[in-house]
C-alpha cells in the first residue's frame, strides 16, 4: 500500500484539482485483505501545462502501511529525473534534464528553459538508487482560449450565469473533460454568499450576533473550489464549434473578485480521477469489488498528467436588496 502525501506540495495548490487526485493516493494500492508485504518503489508527482514553463517534478518513496508517514523521511533526493519531447515515431526529440532543489525535500526542478508544446507527447524518467526506474507519458491536451467573457461583474445568482465563449481543445477519441477552478485571494466570512454561510455556521452561531469568523480550516477549504469533472457535452456547442460554457452558482463561495480557471484534462489525470472517484463514491459496486486507482506510472506509482488551461477574472456582487 502507497501512503499519502500527508501536506500537500506547493504546485498541488496552485493546480487545485490536482490536490483532490493526488490524495487519493492513499486507496490506489490497498488490498486490506491481505498482510502487508511491502516493497519500496517511486511515487511520483508532476503536472504540465500547455504553453507554461516546465513544472517541479516531485519524488517521494512508498512506505509501508506500518510507517508513520514524514515528508522528509519519505522524500527521495538522490535521483536522475529528465523530459523527454518525443517525436511522432516515438524518438527522443529534446531532452530537459531536472536537478534537486533544497527548497523542499523531493523537489526537482528543469535546469534548461522550455515552454510546454501543446499537443505533444512527454516522457518523464525518473531513477533512484535502490529503487526500480520508472517512466510515464502524457500527451498534453490542445491549447484552447478564451474569445468572450459574459461579465466582468456580476450579480449573485443572476439567472444569465457567468460564462466564457472558448475555443475547444479536441481529442481523436473522446469528448473534452474540465475541471473548474474558482480561487479568491480574501477569504472571510463577511463575504460569504448566503449558502455557503449556512453550510459553514450553524443557526446557532448565525443568530448570536457576534461577527462570523472564519477559523484557518475553514479559511483554506473554501479559498479555492474545484469542480469534479465535466464532458463538454454538458455546455452549448455552437455552429461554429465554439463552446459557452456557463459557472453554476454553486461553486461561487465569496462575494468580491473570484479567478476562475477553466482546465482541459490528459487521459492520465481523466483516468486518475475517474477512478478516483469510483473509490471515493463507490458507485454501484461492492467494496470487493472496487478497482485499484489507475495511475500511468511504470515501475512506480503516482501521477505524471498534463493539461491545458484558460482563467479570468469576475466581481461577485450581492443581488438588489441582499
Amino acid at each position: 500500500m502507497i501512503q499519502s502525501i500527508s501536506n500537500m506540495t506547493p504546485i498541488i495548490r496552485r493546480l487545485g484539482t490536482a490536490a483532490m487526485i493526488v490524495a487519493m493516493l492513499i486507496l490506489s494500492a490497498c488490498d486490506t485483505t491481505t498482510p502487508s508485504n511491502h516493497e519500496a518503489e517511486l511515487v511520483v508527482e508532476g503536472y504540465l501545462v500547455a504553453g507554461e514553463p516546465l513544472p517541479p517534478i516531485w519524488l517521494t518513496q512508498s512506505q509501508d502501511i506500518d510507517t508513520d508517514w514524514s515528508d522528509t523521511q519519505s522524500a527521495v533526493s538522490t535521483a536522475s529525473v529528465r523530459l523527454e519531447l518525443l517525436a511522432a515515431d516515438d524518438s527522443v526529440e529534446d531532452v530537459f534534464p531536472y536537478q534537486r532543489t533544497f527548497e523542499a525535500p523531493g523537489k526537482f526542478v528543469s535546469s534548461g528553459e522550455h515552454d510546454v508544446l501543446p499537443s505533444r507527447r512527454y516522457r518523464l524518467v525518473a531513477e533512484a538508487p535502490g529503487l526500480p526506474s520508472i517512466s510515464s507519458v502524457t500527451r498534453v491536451p490542445e491549447a484552447f482560449e478564451i474569445l468572450e467573457v459574459s461579465h466582468s461583474t456580476i450579480e449573485y445568482l443572476d439567472p444569465e450565469q457567468f460564462s466564457y465563449l472558448v475555443t475547444q481543445s479536441q481529442f481523436d477519441d473522446r469528448q473534452s473533460i474540465f475541471v473548474f477552478t474558482i480561487a479568491h485571494d480574501e477569504p472571510d466570512a463577511d463575504l460569504l454568499v448566503p449558502a455557503y454561510v449556512e453550510l459553514v455556521f450553524d443557526q446557532e452561531e448565525r443568530d448570536s450576533g457576534e461577527p462570523l469568523v472564519l477559523d484557518e480550516e475553514d479559511r483554506l477549504e473554501l479559498q479555492r473550489f474545484t469542480s469534479p469533472p465535466i464532458n463538454e457535452a454538458n455546455y452549448d456547442i455552437l455552429p461554429d464549434g465554439t463552446l459557452r460554457v456557463r459557472l453554476p452558482w454553486f461553486a461561487i463561495i465569496f462575494y468580491g473578485e473570484n479567478e476562475i480557471t477553466m482546465s482541459v484534462l490528459d487521459d492520465n489525470l481523466y483516468d486518475f480521477q475517474r477512478y478516483q472517484q469510483v473509490q471515493q463514491n463507490g458507485g454501484l459496486l461492492s467494496p470487493g469489488e472496487i478497482s485499484n486507482v489507475l495511475d500511468p506510472i511504470e515501475g512506480g506509482a503516482g501521477i505524471f498528467g498534463s493539461m491545458a488551461r484558460v482563467s479570468s477574472r469576475v466581481t461577485v456582487i450581492p443581488a438588489a436588496g441582499q
